[in-house]
């Protein structure tokens, strides 16, 4: 289960522990459905901390002059991929 101070870096590797205990390890089948929930628990916190930072990855775009302008990633992409 992810901890309010987990990195995304720790829950991936949890998760990645999780899938290889439901795949390899044998567990009951209590054992399975509580890796199960945790493995979603894991799986939708390290998708909220990408889109956190994916919200805050900016492109650099030369404008016609010659200036360069920041625009969001999710703007660019609304853009048709300027």
């Amino acid at each position: 289960m992810p901890k309010k101070k987990q990195t995304y870096e720790q829950a991936l590797t949890r998760l990645e522990e999780v899938i290889d205990l439901m795949e390899n390890g044998g567990p009951s089948l209590q054992e399975l459905f509580d890796l199960y929930k945790e493995g979603i628990e894991l799986t939708q916190f390290c998708a909220e901390q990408l889109n956190t930072i994916e919200k805050e990855v900016t492109v650099l775009r030369q404008t016609a002059e010659g200036i360069f302008i920041q625009i969001p990633l999710d703007a660019k992409d609304a853009q048709g991929g300027l």
